[in-house]
């Protein structure tokens, strides 16, 4: 017999939890599944403990109130760490998830070898009828965003199931908002996942928690996967971007150089280089590669190194355009920038391994 742990957050659902217990033990009574229901709840101060405490005289029910900490991802969390089962379902409290299609999506895992199932409002048969446009769009939009990360069609569930044993790959879980399902596919990497239709119902009681707070943490939320997945992609992108900030200061200080101070081409070109490389080490130490271990001269010591190997290039396309053709005489400001991007894939590559490489032992 399989024992499943159905996590369930809450924050002032308590006038749901008797009904939703009562159906989930409904749905499971005649299956060879043993059960309980742990409630993680963020100290909504709404009587739900007293309601667990009379639901526990019949019902294999457990509470974990938060006094510090909130969200609902960081509340599965949580609850998974009070699991027992060899299964693990999460839910929403407020009803939008039938639980009588919990065996289903237990049998899915338990006799058909699958490590993840969804409940689905998105494939066929699936369904969220209630929806008004505002919340039609908004998955439409989250699905699209989601799509670089999974194939799924519903990865925005909060109703899902999964084997406790992908949780012992021990990598670390911090989602931002509600999606924590799409945090769990990223980085557990199930390699057998499917989804059930669902029909995705209004909720009972309470409020809607999709706010506008949670859209902008979704996004980051999405930054942060993106950063797990595609670790080298997402380093060039920002190592990029910082570029583009160093570009400027390189350009201004080529301007201030050249045509305010009067200092010859081959000059200038060498100030801005400064500048723009001592922007670019410190922006990258901070945002791009915080935890490389070495010191802070050493790093810029090494930052420079590469950057004159980057800035060979650099220099040699910028001043090569300027002596060669008489067009960027007057536009040099435009030989300074191809020169900039000519350097850019050495200067990435140097500073990814050599300048900011972790020491033996760091974690990735």
């Amino acid at each position: 017999m399989n024992k499943i742990s159905i996590i369930v957050p809450t924050f002032r659902e308590a006038d749901n939890i008797p009904e939703l217990t009562s159906r989930i033990d409904s749905s499971l009574k005649n299956t060879r599944y043993k059960y309980e229901v742990i409630f993680v709840d963020d100290n909504s101060q709404d009587g739900i403990d007293r309601k667990v405490d009379e639901l526990q005289k019949n019902y294999p029910v457990k509470l974990k109130i938060r006094l510090e900490e909130k969200g609902l991802s960081s509340a599965v969390i949580a609850g998974f760490e009070l699991a027992t089962g060899d299964i693990y379902l999460v839910m929403d409290a407020d009803l939008s998830h039938p639980p009588e299609k919990i065996p289903a999506m237990l049998d899915k895992i338990a006799e058909e070898g699958f490590e993840f199932v969804i409940g689905s409002r998105f494939v066929k048969g699936g369904s969220a009828e209630h929806f008004n446009i505002f919340r039609i769009l908004n998955a439409l939009v989250s699905r699209m965003i989601a799509s670089p990360f999974t194939s799924v069609k519903d990865p925005m569930a909060g109703f899902f199931a999964f084997r406790s044993s992908l949780l012992k790959k021990n990598v670390p879980l911090n989602p931002l908002g509600f999606k924590i399902g799409l945090e769990l596919l990223v980085k557990l990497a199930p390699k057998k996942v499917t989804e059930i239709p669902i029909q995705f119902q209004e909720r009972l009681y309470g409020e809607s928690k999709l706010t506008m707070k949670q859209q902008a943490l979704y996004l980051i939320h999405i930054w942060r996967l993106f950063r797990f997945k595609f670790r080298t992609l997402s380093e060039f992108v920002v190592f990029s971007m910082i570029g583009a900030c160093g570009m400027v200061v390189d350009l201004t200080f080529v301007f201030i150089s050249y045509d305010i101070m009067q200092i010859p081409f081959r000059s200038a070109r060498a100030i801005g280089f400064v500048f723009a490389l001592t922007s670019n080490f410190l922006l990258n130490r901070k945002f791009n590669f915080p935890k490389s271990g070495h010191g802070l001269i050493h790093q810029y010591i090494r930052f420079f190194a590469v950057s004159l190997a980057g800035f060979a290039l650099n220099w040699t396309i910028s001043v090569y355009l300027y002596d060669t053709k008489e067009f960027f005489h007057r536009y040099y400001l435009l030989a300074a920038f191809l020169g900039i991007v000519g350097g850019l894939a050495v200067n990435f590559l140097g500073s990814k391994f050599f300048v900011f490489r972790k020491k033996k032992g760091e974690q990735q």
